[in-house]
């Protein structure tokens, strides 16, 4: 443990899992009380017992559904109950298109667009709406969104998950401005393709049409094989998007605010 974020308090949103337990691992190794989120209370157990048991750290879990005012505001609430403060928010919870994941453009109704705007934007506005009163108080804090590399490089498929995600680095930024002058950064980070529950099943499908095996042993050198296209020449591991948000949730990272940190092997 580095010891860097002992006294702060961190909550990280869809974290039961993946990218966000591994988010929440790290800042937990570098001594912030961290709460994880998540909607299915057995999962999100399982995922503070793991960080817990590794980091020796105190760790809380909240359960809620962030898509409605009503439900953030209970995860809102038990959160500060359990930590007494957000000092650090990681705003992780999102979904993926509310059509059919492979949807062309003019496939996706406008009620799904909606719907994905809900639940991969307004979550976030919601939780942020909650913290940063706190952190105006005691004029200090870390607010950082999960967008995606997809931004940068749009596909003619999923059209409202991508530009969900391209809505997130313009309301960051706009936020930063907001409270320019509190001691409260706002910055965020896009990961290129990264091993998720939700990618690796996407990968391991991929991957059987191809005639792999199944052979677990051989799934990430299989899977940087197929989908390692960039100058790094493998997909992302959520220690590789941890680092990037541990480094912006830093206090010696005050000077770092309103950017987006793209984390995708040069792709």
């Amino acid at each position: 443990m580095s010891g860097v974020l002992t006294g702060k308090t961190a909550l990280v949103t869809g974290s039961s899992a993946g990218l966000g337990e591994g988010i929440a691992l790290r800042l937990a190794e570098d001594g912030a009380q961290v709460c994880l989120h998540g909607r299915n209370m057995e999962r999100l157990a399982a995922a503070r017992d793991r960080v817990a048991a590794a980091t020796g750290g105190t760790v809380h879990a909240v359960a809620g559904d962030l898509s409605t005012n009503e439900g953030a505001q209970a995860v809102g609430k038990d959160v500060l109950a359990a930590m007494g403060g957000i000092d650090i928010l990681v705003n992780n919870a999102g979904g993926e298109s509310a059509g059919n994941g492979t949807s062309e453009w003019l496939d996706v109704s406008p009620e799904e667009w909606v719907a994905t705007y809900n639940s991969n934007v307004a979550s976030m506005v919601r939780m942020i709406r909650l913290a940063v009163p706190g952190m105006r108080e005691r004029g200090w804090g870390r607010l950082i969104q999960l967008s995606s590399q997809s931004v940068d490089t749009p596909m003619p498929t999923i059209p409202d998950y991508q530009s969900a995600k391209a809505a997130i680095r313009a309301l960051t930024r706009s936020l930063a401005k907001a409270l320019a002058g509190t001691g409260i950064t706002a910055n965020s980070v896009s990961p290129g393709l990264t091993h998720s529950t939700n990618t690796d099943e996407w990968i391991r499908w991929m991957l059987s049409q191809q005639g792999w095996d199944g052979n677990a042993a051989e799934f990430d050198a299989k899977s940087d094989e197929l989908m390692g296209h960039n100058f790094v020449g493998r997909v992302g591991q959520p220690a590789d998007i941890a680092h990037a948000v541990a480094f912006l949730a830093d206090p010696r990272a005050g000077m770092v605010n309103a950017i987006d940190i793209l984390v995708d092997g040069g792709h």
